[in-house]
């Protein structure tokens, strides 16, 4: 039953169902009331219909995400599940049909307000990609994103540290953490591309290893190939990990405490920042630090840095080791003999 709020001078809606609590506030009683009935029927109306066809949202969603995990990278998957969690907590499970362009403006909203723009950007361009998926397997029509507008972002410049903060950071880690670090050092591959590396991407008697990624939506995956000079840092690094490697794992690095591959790490770059004691950053870092470094410095053209970061698909004939160029073997040696020198003793000495 609406009652009247004497200090907001409103009437204030109420409705209780299964132990929760639903309020709003109105300017007229019968404004209230009628929002009470309708309110009271939603709740009582569990959309028993859509379950048992199997077209509510968690049903749904959780076929969409069963796609994902085999179709995308574990951070995309990741994005993407914690979007499905978030909007099945506001909207309860709903029948897909009944999800409405005003249910995504207030999740958007919300995100918007609590984060930034680039968050709205970036939960509708996942909704949009899920709901045109349950149109085109599931047959629903129902698309209530298709008309939500981008919002314009602000585009923050990415924090690039001084070479002195990377030395810093890479000193102050030990074993197979510095590896890690060295290879993001070396390699300028993303982070998911370093926590897939097997042992059978690394060739030392032929010297050279390999990165795999999809280098474009919905792409398979590709391969690329670079020199791994045994005299180069990098080699080393390598070579005393190998030594020390999880046998039973045919990771590259593995978590200590699980046996498995690392899969995020958020909280490992924020402490050794601490312990070094500079800005904090992460390992995408280390993509933008090398290539600024090459280019700004030593003058190395955006064609072979296109190539060293993958940014475009190689053909077949490159993945053969002699077809790649000396210049790729020659950018890690101006990465190594760059004005501030690191301390590159032995991993082993701070293990």
């Amino acid at each position: 039953m609406p009652y009247f709020c004497e200090k907001k001078k409103k009437w204030k809606g109420v409705v209780k169902k299964d132990g929760k609590r639903y309020t709003k506030q109105f300017h007229t009683k019968m404004e209230a009331k009628t929002w009470e009935v309708g309110k009271l029927k939603d709740l009582e109306s569990p959309k028993q219909q859509a379950t048992e066809t199997g077209m509510d949202l968690l049903t749904v969603s959780n076929e969409y995400l069963d796609f994902c995990r085999r179709r995308f990278s574990s951070s995309t998957y990741g994005e993407k599940k914690k979007l499905c969690a978030d909007v099945l907590k506001k909207w309860g499970n709903p029948s897909v049909d009944d999800i409405t362009p005003s249910m995504v403006l207030k999740h958007l909203d919300s995100r918007a307000r609590k984060v930034s723009n680039n968050a709205w950007n970036r939960d509708r361009k996942n909704l949009l990609a899920m709901f045109n998926w349950f149109r085109k397997i599931r047959g629903i029509n129902n698309n209530p994103v298709i008309n939500v507008e981008r919002l314009p972002e602000e585009r923050k410049i990415e924090y690039i540290p001084p070479a002195e903060d990377i030395d810093k950071v890479i000193i102050a880690s030990t074993g197979q953490d510095r590896v890690m670090l060295q290879c993001f050092y070396f390699t300028f591959a993303r982070r998911g591309e370093i926590f897939n590396w097997t042992w059978e991407d690394i060739n030392f008697e032929k010297q050279w290893y390999r990165l795999w990624t999809r280098k474009r939506l919905h792409s398979d995956k590709q391969v690329d190939y670079f020199p791994l000079p045994e005299d180069s840092e990098l080699y080393r690094a390598l070579k005393w990990q190998w030594d020390h490697r999880n046998e039973e794992s045919p990771y590259v690095f593995t978590d200590p405490e699980t046996g498995e591959k690392f899969t995020h790490r958020n909280r490992f770059m924020r402490g050794l920042c601490k312990r070094a004691g500079v800005k904090r950053f992460g390992f995408k870092a280390f993509r933008k630090f090398g290539p600024s470094v090459l280019n700004d410095i030593h003058r190395v053209s955006i064609k072979k840095l296109q190539r060293l970061l993958r940014h475009q698909s190689q053909t077949t004939t490159e993945i053969y080791l002699k077809k790649i160029d000396d210049d790729l073997a020659v950018g890690l040696r101006l990465l190594e003999k760059k004005d501030t020198q690191r301390d590159t003793q032995g991993v082993a000495e701070n293990a």
